[in-house]
């Protein structure tokens, strides 16, 4: 029998009166249990967490990748609930498991996750909270290797033509020309345009300068013509009494509804950006110069723009094999 079961058969047989409970306990060497070492280790983990989103803000992360950060280690020591130095990699793989199979998330979504992960418990190593790093020998999720199609130019000229506005069609126009990032698109300012250049803040407040073709420059000088208000950024809501920044979801929207116009499915701001990109390597545009026009840190994540599309096979083929 367990000794509590035997302190409380003790207890219900003596009949419970105080004095009889101070007689049978009398017997017994009872202490309060301990939750020190309990605590100790949340607030450990809690203060590595801090200091490492601290690490990430001082390296120039944007707030949107801190919140993702935050976000991913929150649900995951929630779901393992052990001190950080006592985690193995069976026991990240199992929470990775479980977001694939109980959260229904992609692999793409899962291989991120793993990143954040890696990237803390490596940082954990390097400031000496932890030993060993428990993700060093788990490897990259695979992924089904997709060719994303950017818009063709039939596509592209159909959504230029259901613009529902000035504003819209700017917005389409320097989406293509810059290829910019629909966050990098929300956060210009006109005092960032100048002539044929826009100057644009990437992943990690890093600057680049991007550049209008003709007809982004006309587009958007006749959307500024239009406005007669003093707001700093260069895309306002069109909803409201006072013009306010466009947001990434307005911007979303937009495109979406335009897409659905032209009868064009998956229309979303970034296929402009692998456009932008496609295109310009189609063309004779140097991979380099690709890589930089785009902000891509690693000029492998700018290769996947290289890959051939089957009309363009079947135009080689047309042209070589004679």
């Amino acid at each position: 029998m367990d000794c509590t079961d035997e302190i409380v058969n003790r207890i219900v047989l003596s009949g419970c009166t105080v004095e009889n409970i101070r007689i049978v306990l009398n017997d017994y060497d009872i202490s309060k249990k301990s939750t020190d070492l309990v605590t100790a280790d949340k607030d450990s983990r809690q203060k590595a967490i801090k200091l490492f989103i601290v690490t990430k803000k001082v390296e120039g992360c944007t707030d949107q990748t801190i919140q993702y950060y935050m976000g991913v280690l929150k649900r995951f020591f929630a779901e393992i609930n052990y001190p950080i130095e006592e985690l193995s990699a069976n026991q990240i793989r199992y929470y990775l498991a479980i977001r694939s199979t109980r959260d229904k998330i992609s692999k793409v979504s899962q291989d991120n996750e793993l990143r954040v992960l890696k990237s803390f418990f490596k940082w954990c190593v390097g400031e000496e909270f932890i030993e060993k790093n428990p993700t060093i020998n788990i490897k990259a999720i695979k992924q089904e290797k997709r060719i994303k199609k950017p818009f063709t130019e039939t596509e592209l000229e159909m959504i230029r033509r259901h613009a529902a506005s000035l504003r819209d069609k700017a917005i389409i126009e320097v989406l293509y020309s810059t290829g910019v990032r629909v966050n990098e698109l929300c956060s210009m300012n006109r005092q960032d345009i100048n002539q044929d250049e826009a100057v644009v803040f990437g992943k990690g407040e890093k600057e680049r300068v991007v550049y209008l073709n003709a007809k982004a420059r006309l587009a958007l000088h006749e959307y500024l013509q239009s406005r007669n208000d003093k707001e700093e950024a260069l895309f306002v809501s069109l909803r409201g009494e006072r013009p306010q920044r466009l947001q990434k979801g307005g911007v979303e929207t937009m495109i979406r509804e335009t897409g659905k116009r032209a009868g064009i499915s998956a229309c979303h701001p970034h296929r402009f950006r692998r456009t932008a990109g496609t295109i310009a390597l189609n063309r004779g545009m140097p991979l380099e110069q690709v890589q930089k026009m785009l902000g891509h840190e690693d000029i492998k994540t700018t290769t996947m723009y290289a890959r051939s599309e089957i009309e363009n096979i079947k135009a080689s083929h047309k042209k070589y094999v004679v």
